[in-house]
């Protein structure tokens, strides 16, 4: 479950932001309806650095990043904003590259030198704020037969600068404790 956008259901905005924050405990059960209150005993009113979120990670297709629902856009943007005002570092997985551009689906090597490609990235740190050093396009598995060492290089890339994000975050904010 994710941001909703009209005629669907996802999390409640203000839930997303009391998970960025710690407030919000393992096992919850997420309402669309409404957010979780101060009174629910899955609210966590006093959260350690280790309940709190250490990197912000969207997930958007490349695909549809030109046709993304206004609603879902300002939603995304809130999050970020919230999640910027508390230091928290923020990157995008932009996925389905093979369905953006018919060059790279051809030749998945061709990903960075794709035109398409870097216009998709432009286009998501445009639309959301997020630095295009921070966005990370790769091919998502699909249809595949088998693990392909191309597709894993770019996932493996993405996860360990997002690891790298967390962990300076929590390097940062250690000493705060």
């Amino acid at each position: 479950m994710g941001i909703h956008h009209q005629g669907s259901h996802g999390i409640h905005i203000d839930d997303i932001i009391k998970i960025l924050h710690g407030h919000i405990r393992n096992d919850y059960t997420f309402n669309p309806v409404g957010a979780i209150t101060h009174e629910d005993s899955m609210y966590n009113r006093n959260p350690s650095l280790k309940d709190k979120i250490h990197c912000l990670v969207s997930v958007l297709p490349a695909n549809k990043i030109s046709i993304m629902d206004n609603e879902v856009k300002r939603q995304m943007i809130e999050v970020r904003m919230k999640a910027r005002d508390v230091g928290l570092p923020q990157a995008v997985i932009l996925t389905m590259v093979d369905k953006a551009c018919p060059l790279v689906k051809a030749n998945l090597e061709k990903i960075y030198t794709s035109r398409k490609i870097k216009e998709k990235v432009k286009e998501c740190s445009q639309k959301l704020g997020v630095p295009e050093s921070c966005i990370y396009p790769l091919k998502n598995y699909h249809k595949e037969d088998a693990t392909g060492t191309k597709m894993d290089i770019l996932i493996l890339n993405a996860l360990i600068n997002i690891i790298n994000f967390a962990n300076d975050y929590v390097d940062d904010h250690a000493n705060n404790e």
